[in-house]
């Protein structure tokens, strides 16, 4: 059965799929209201006449699909909405979603029966390409059904293609392109939630800055291009070290940040230093074999009671300060915030 996969998503996107299964409820009921039943018994004396259901037009169909899809922005979300959806107004037996080879999500009977096979999105190589197969109801698909089916997986492709984009263009904006850590911006509105979140569940939140020792000096010796690689091999062993509850953006230049919810100072402390020790025994490997040696400093601070994420990213930037003034190349508590 296929799924949705809501963890750490943000609560707008939540009330998106919310409304999503909305319209696909709306959806389902109106179109099995269209569907043949056997009709009540009349009361005595009533007109015996068999009442027939208004056959649905395909047309209303299609609109009702594309109102429910056109409900969520996340491709995941789509998944089982279209693949319930299309099943329910063609009749089929049960559908699949097939991209790039693989199956990424099923509905209903899948396991008998030579399926009817519709390209949803083509896309720029075979990794990108979906395609929906319906597996048909004995007898198989009427041309009206086959035509309805072509209309349908017509609509579901444009709305794939439109959320795909969609998270593209959002990726893009929150995402720091050489790193492939989130940016200033992201990572200042995670910080926000954090810490609310914290204040809420009473839970230690602890914020780590970092900073790359002698980085100008790397882009003079050995030009930009090494400076870029350090700050990718910089960010990729932040990324190794930290869970997936954890955030770690790059604030610019050779500045980095890393959120650790649910952690106290002593923990980020041991976290940062493991990531301190790890990046002095990986030199950066540059063409022609040099090895050039990276070193970075880190201020931690543990979010106290009252404190605004403003606040808490004084004390850490603070604390980066004293390691960068001690010598470099080491990690640095800030002072606990006593209460008032």
């Amino acid at each position: 059965m296929a799924t949705i996969d809501l963890h750490g998503r943000p609560a707008l996107v939540a009330a998106a799929v919310l409304s999503t299964l909305l319209a696909l409820a709306l959806f389902v009921s109106v179109l099995r209201s269209g569907r043949t039943r056997a009709p009540r018994r009349p009361p005595h004396g009533a007109d015996r006449r068999r009442v027939r259901p208004a056959k649905r037009d395909p047309r209303e169909a299609l609109q009702l699909v594309g109102n429910a899809l056109a409900a969520t922005h996340d491709a995941r979300a789509l998944t089982p909405l279209i693949l319930e959806v299309v099943t329910e107004a063609t009749g089929a037996r049960g559908g699949e979603l097939i991209q790039g080879g693989e199956v990424i999500g099923w509905f209903g009977d899948v396991e008998r029966g030579a399926p009817l096979e519709l390209v949803l999105t083509n896309g720029e190589d075979a990794v990108d390409r979906t395609t929906l197969l319906l597996y048909q109801p004995r007898g198989g698909f009427q041309k009206e059904t086959r035509t309805l089916a072509e209309w349908l997986s017509s609509q579901a492709g444009i709305a794939l293609e439109n959320a795909r984009l969609h998270e593209r263009v959002q990726r893009q904006a929150t995402t720091d392109e050489l790193t492939g850590l989130v940016n200033r911006r992201r990572f200042l509105e995670a910080l926000e939630t954090e810490l609310e979140r914290a204040r809420l569940f009473e839970t230690p939140l602890s914020l780590v800055l970092a900073d790359l020792d002698d980085f100008k000096l790397v882009n003079d010796r050995h030009g930009h291009l090494a400076g870029d690689h350090a700050l990718q091999t910089f960010g990729d062993l932040l990324q190794e070290h930290l869970r997936v509850v954890d955030v770690a953006g790059r604030l610019g230049g050779e500045e980095f940040a890393v959120l650790l919810p649910e952690t106290s100072a002593e923990s980020a402390t041991l976290v940062a230093d493991r990531m301190r020790r790890a990046l002095g025994d990986a030199p950066l490997d540059l063409p022609g074999g040099n090895l050039v040696p990276l070193t970075a400093s880190f201020g931690i601070a543990e979010l106290a009671p009252g404190q605004a994420a403003e606040q808490l990213v004084s004390s850490a930037d603070a604390a980066l300060y004293e390691a960068k003034a001690a010598g470099k190349n080491r990690v640095s508590l800030a002072q606990p915030v006593l209460e008032r």
